[in-house]
């Protein structure tokens, strides 16, 4: 619901004494979120009252915005746990077990009840106070009223070729006819703005999208390397390579036995292993959270996923490119909850090269286009043709 207006918020449930107190702690997720957003870093603050923070802060209301005040510190006890305070009108805005949504817009920082429905009307109603504040969507895109104009003029010639023949040949191609050279850059493919060509067939899709694709920190991974990777978990594929071409989830081993999870102290995206024999999970590969979100960030801050009719196959496959789908500053916040869900999926192709090399086809961080309204604001949807 947020996501769908471009709002990206941290996730507060309070208790009953945290609600009686107006006290909560700042959770590992609310810290990350206030720090990124230039709000408040709990990282550098010392402990004790002399160095408590007094910021402005507003209660969401469905007809008004109610100023409150709040309170960022680290108590001289208890290690200096972090804890935010949200003024006294908290107790008589939210419930215990609510879901509080706290989001900063403007360096000023809002809390939303979203377990009051009257919140929850007003998040759509385009007059509420807030909905005011979050409407600023630019819709005055010089480039990318550029690009859309070049798709138009390719799309106006109908079927076209491949240029390459497999699974990468829709995107090569259009990157070919839009003048963009093929390279291994993990920056955004045109003036800023990253492409994903995608193909339409009859029926149900369920192929998904590539949002980025990472090398793991292997300096961080037990395995060491990609070699080390496929010594570890390879099988021996129909062309007698070691290969390992798999799909990894957070819901649970694949046939391989190989799953993400979190290390949440660390703050680390993890590949392990199930082992059936010792019932034990083994830890081998290591992404750094942070950095895959700085990543995803960068590479989709705009983002054309450009849909394709496409008939023929092999090097007579043609396609037809008909729409976009415009997306803007994915929300980061939401990364790690749908890794969490299976939402977002990451795919292993490699095979062994040599004795002392492996090759590798990326780290590919995926995701199903139906689900990218979980990730990204509602797109400008655009037809070419």
């Amino acid at each position: 619901m947020l996501t769908r207006h471009s709002i990206e918020a941290a996730l507060l449930v309070p208790t009953p004494t945290g609600l009686e107190k107006s006290i909560f702690d700042a959770t590992d997720g609310l810290r990350e979120y206030l720090a990124e957003r230039g709000y408040h870093d709990y990282a550098t603050q010392a402990q004790g009252q002399d160095h408590k923070v007094l910021k402005q802060a507003y209660l969401v209301r469905p007809h008004s915005l109610e100023p409150t005040q709040v309170s960022l510190y680290r108590p001289a006890t208890k290690n200096g746990d972090p804890r935010i305070w949200l003024g006294h009108p908290v107790r008589s805005y939210a419930s215990a077990f609510n879901l509080l949504a706290l989001a900063v817009i403007d360096g000023a920082l809002y809390v939303l009840n979203m377990s009051d429905p009257s919140v929850q009307v007003s998040l759509d109603d385009a007059g509420s106070p807030f909905r005011k504040l979050v409407d600023r969507a630019d819709h005055g895109d010089v480039v990318a009223s550029e690009l859309l104009g070049l798709l138009r003029q390719i799309s106006s010639k109908g079927f076209l070729r491949t240029l390459r023949p497999g699974d990468t040949g829709i995107g090569f191609t259009l990157e070919t006819l839009l003048g963009i050279a093929a390279n291994s850059k993990q920056a955004p493919d045109y003036k800023g703005i990253e492409i994903k060509a995608k193909r339409s067939r009859i029926g149900a899709d369920k192929s998904r999208s590539t949002l980025f694709s990472k090398v793991p920190n292997w300096k961080l991974s037990p395995v060491g390397n990609a070699l080390g990777l496929l010594k570890a978990r390879g099988y021996v594929d129909s062309d007698g390579r070691l290969s390992l071409y798999h799909t990894l989830s957070a819901l649970g081993p694949n046939s391989l036995g190989l799953a993400l999870d979190f290390d949440a102290e660390k703050d680390w995206l993890r590949q392990v292993y199930h082992s059936p024999s010792t019932r034990t999970v083994i830890h081998d590969v290591t992404w750094e959270i942070p950095v895959l979100k700085s990543d995803l960030a960068a590479k989709h801050r705009q983002t054309f996923w450009v849909r394709a009719m496409c008939r023929g196959a092999g090097q007579d496959e043609e396609f037809h490119y008909v729409e976009v789908q415009h997306t803007r500053r994915p929300m980061t916040a939401n990364f790690v909850a749908l890794v969490e869900a299976g939402v977002i999926t990451v795919d292993y192709a490699l095979h062994k090269k040599s004795e002392t090399r492996a090759r590798d086809h990326g780290y590919l961080f995926k995701i199903h286009p139906d689900k990218l309204g979980a990730l990204f604001p509602p797109p400008e949807v655009h037809a070419l043709s």
